[in-house]
């Protein structure tokens, strides 16, 4: 599909909006969380990491805390040993820092090998869940630019843009927990990206096995038009809560981070063993939060 100015101007509306969203909002929503009464918490560990593998979760970290990622993925394991199951094979590395400006808004920055893409996000968490029922829902909405910075390109800064925006909707039930997040993406120029807008559906699951391990499962379909020979990417993880660190050692279809580069070129497909073998670090540092 072609774009034309209008539909620039859409979409960068929509961003602006959701951005907006989150700075007006998150002040309200931390008077809110004040007022509320000892027997109307807010559950806690919808999910235990800001991203599952690939797709965001509505995780925040906490006011005035920082939090910092280190995601590395692999080859594809069935080279066998002649690349030790993907090791050989050039990595994709994502280095990541957000910081909660409250409990509900953080902003953050990250840099990926692959193309030399850093992007600029932001997230709010517009309803917690409450252990009393009175909200069944965590719901929280994401906003991110991508900026290609591979030299040697004749494009302009434009050309090099991307746009991502996301709502996410979770409940947690015990020990399982289910995120459903419809997600939109568009690509300023079509070589680096996509023609036009891609949408999806990211679905979720986490079950905690113990108060040190959780198994995480995601997949994200691609809806409408898609990129010729993409698929829909699928990973699985084991989570473990090191008191310091959230480890996550995964297998996923999708050498990419970050969603909109994910439904714009997976190629792989999991249930027929394309996958590769990747883990992500996560790392929490407090400056004067809870």
């Amino acid at each position: 599909m072609n774009m034309t100015p209008k539909h620039h101007g859409i979409l960068y509306t929509l961003f602006l909006t959701i951005v907006f969203l989150a700075f007006y909002a998150a002040p309200a929503n931390a008077q809110l969380t004040r007022e509320r009464t000892v027997t109307d918490q807010e559950v806690e560990r919808t999910f235990w990491a800001p991203v599952a593998v690939g797709i965001s979760t509505v995780q925040n970290p906490d006011g005035k805390n920082m939090m910092s990622s280190v995601v590395h993925t692999f080859g594809l394991t069935n080279g066998g040993l002649d690349t030790f199951f993907g090791m050989d094979d050039g990595a994709n590395t994502k280095l990541n820092i957000d910081y909660g400006i409250s409990d509900r808004l953080s902003v953050g920055i990250g840099r990926m090998t692959f193309n030399k893409v850093v992007d600029l996000r932001t997230k709010v968490n517009l309803l917690r869940q409450t252990r009393s029922g009175s909200m069944p829902l965590d719901v929280a909405v994401k906003a991110s630019m991508g900026i290609n910075t591979l030299s040697g390109l004749n494009y302009t800064f434009e050309d090099r843009l991307s746009y991502f925006a996301s709502v996410m909707a979770a409940r947690k039930m015990d020990r399982f927990s289910l995120q459903l997040t419809p997600m939109v993406a568009h690509f300023n120029n079509p070589v680096l990206g996509s023609a036009g807008q891609l949408y999806g559906m990211g679905v979720l699951m986490q079950y905690e096995i113990n108060e040190r391990l959780s198994l995480n499962t995601e997949y994200l379909p691609v809806l409408g038009d898609r990129n010729a020979g993409t698929s829909d990417a699928m990973a699985i993880a084991l989570n473990i809560d090191t008191g310091g660190h959230i480890f996550q050692l995964f297998f996923t279809s999708s050498q990419w981070h970050n969603e909109q580069f994910i439904m714009a070129n997976n190629r792989d497909r999991f249930w027929e063993g394309d996958f590769r073998f990747g883990f992500n670090i996560h790392r929490v540092f407090g400056f004067g939060g809870k």
